[in-house]
């Protein structure tokens, strides 16, 4: 699985592309929202009922139903909220993406087989390589914490980065150098044990 740092990031670059069109402050409540929709699945971490242990080891929260249900009441709130035409659209595909970002992260992994199609199917599916490394065990004192997170961040913001970039219509020599280290740091991660 991957961070709660990269769930963030996932969030939070999502609400800046394409460049924001609002107050700071509803920028702030709005990048909150998603950050929180990107980190969501991960709620089975901390509510006993939607633990993997009460589920017979699967991750319910990791499949499209649960990663798309507070995008889609999202969405609705803000149709009755009065957002229509192309700012619906805009802030609809901001917030699925963010709640699919989760999966898409998690997938990169390469670790632990997600539940894609559940309720359907209880069927599971992972990535034969991993392109990120898995979120080390949460103690202070671990290596691996702070090594994978290094890794994970340095496949992460370069790719975030060109986002946002794109997204303003930037293009320069500089989003080779970013791709070139988000690839280095994606090849370090292939190579770690999984």
């Amino acid at each position: 699985m991957s961070s709660f740092i990269g769930h963030a990031l996932a969030g939070l670059t999502v609400s800046v592309v394409p460049k924001p069109q609002r107050s700071v402050r509803e920028q702030l409540l709005r990048s909150g929202w998603l950050v929180a929709i990107a980190c969501a699945p991960d709620l089975d971490y901390f509510v006993p009922i939607l633990h993997p242990s009460a589920n017979n080891g699967v991750r319910l929260t990791h499949s499209l139903f649960f990663c798309l249900l507070l995008p889609l009441a999202t969405i609705a709130m803000l149709a009755l909220k009065g957002d229509r035409g192309s700012v619906l659209r805009r802030h609809s595909l901001q917030t699925i993406a963010a709640g699919l970002s989760h999966l898409g992260l998690d997938l990169m992994v390469g670790v632990s087989a997600l539940p894609l199609l559940f309720p359907y199917t209880s069927r599971t599916y992972k990535l034969p390589f991993g392109l990120l490394p898995s979120a080390g065990a949460l103690d202070f004192s671990n290596y691996y914490l702070y090594r994978n997170l290094f890794i994970e961040l340095g496949v992460l913001l370069p790719l975030f980065a060109i986002a946002i970039q794109i997204s303003r219509g930037r293009y320069s020599r500089i989003l080779i150098g970013l791709t070139s280290i988000s690839i280095a740091f994606m090849v370090w991660s292939f190579r770690l044990s999984r």
